[in-house]
């Protein structure tokens, strides 16, 4: 969906339709901070001191919102991160922002305009998110390909208190050359896979190799095609550090155990419930 104005019909025949997908009144849009509990949430933690890496491209560096960042860089060779209109980048930022306001951003640049070595860039982005001691490095890029690479990766990333949130389930390719998303049970248990809910323009069915679910529009309709699935990682990324600002302690096996426990079931979704995680966070203290 391109326009905002077929975003707010859509919204609008959702509010009119589906009472349980937003537990404010019909008349107000729904957003990613109502619908996962976010604004709850925001009375226990707003995500102090706590950094979250987001692996994309074009993040705005030069604006009053440049402030939220730190530690900027490009993976991609000739492509400085601020060169490009912002876009894609900044839009996954400005949810991890507004979910968790007091959190420091890194911005790693890890696509370029002919996508060169993504994969490669996706496996050193997780590596730096962990050395620079981010609680949560997303990507909402596209399809990321299991490998050796990406395991060793996601292994240095949790042992660093690092988890990696990707957008879909890993692409895996079979013995006989066929590629597909990783199956439930068959997936690194070390990845949180995201999802979005069913709307109605764009139905879609719960699947067993995402983890957990968001809503699925941008918080503001404001971004070129701000739908769907790309929403996923920063929301769950702004949730974790929330969870980790009121307990530093969390392993990351703890955090993703807390996130699929105080998931809401609504309509055979598993969906993001960022106040119960937040409390069962603070009730895991030592």
């Amino acid at each position: 969906m391109a326009h905002a104005r077929l975003l707010i019909v859509a919204v609008l025949i959702l509010t009119a339709g589906c009472s349980d997908r937003d537990e404010r009144p019909a008349t107000s849009e729904p957003n990613l901070l109502s619908y996962s509990r976010v604004e709850q949430a925001h009375q226990h933690s707003r995500g102090d001191g706590v950094v979250v890496a987001i692996l994309d491209w074009q993040f705005d560096l030069k604006g009053r919102e440049a402030r939220k960042y730190i530690h900027p860089t490009s993976l991609v060779p000739g492509e400085a991160i601020g060169e490009l209109k912002p876009w894609h980048g900044e839009w996954m930022a400005e949810i991890v922002h507004a979910i968790a306001p007091e959190t420091k951003i890194v911005p790693i640049k890890a696509r370029g305009l002919k996508h060169g070595d993504y994969q490669e860039n996706v496996h050193r982005g997780i590596r730096l998110a962990a050395d620079l001691g981010a609680a949560a490095v997303t990507c909402s890029m596209g399809p990321v390909l299991y490998s050796a690479e990406l395991a060793a990766a996601v292994a240095y990333a949790e042992e660093r208190g690092t988890v990696f949130v990707n957008v879909h389930p890993e692409i895996v390719i079979s013995a006989e050359g066929e590629r597909g998303y990783c199956k439930a049970g068959d997936c690194d248990k070390r990845i949180i896979r995201t999802g979005v809910v069913a709307v109605p323009e764009h139905p879609v069915d719960p699947e067993p190799n995402r983890d957990i679910y968001v809503w699925a529009y941008d918080l503001e309709a404001h971004w070129e095609d701000g739908w769907g699935y790309s929403n996923g990682p920063p929301t769950v990324a702004g949730v974790i550090a929330l969870m980790r600002a009121v307990n530093p302690d969390l392993a990351p096996a703890r955090i993703r155990q807390i996130i699929a426990e105080t998931a809401v079931t609504k309509n055979k979704f598993a969906v993001l419930d960022a106040e119960a995680a937040v409390k069962k966070a603070i009730a895991s203290k030592q």
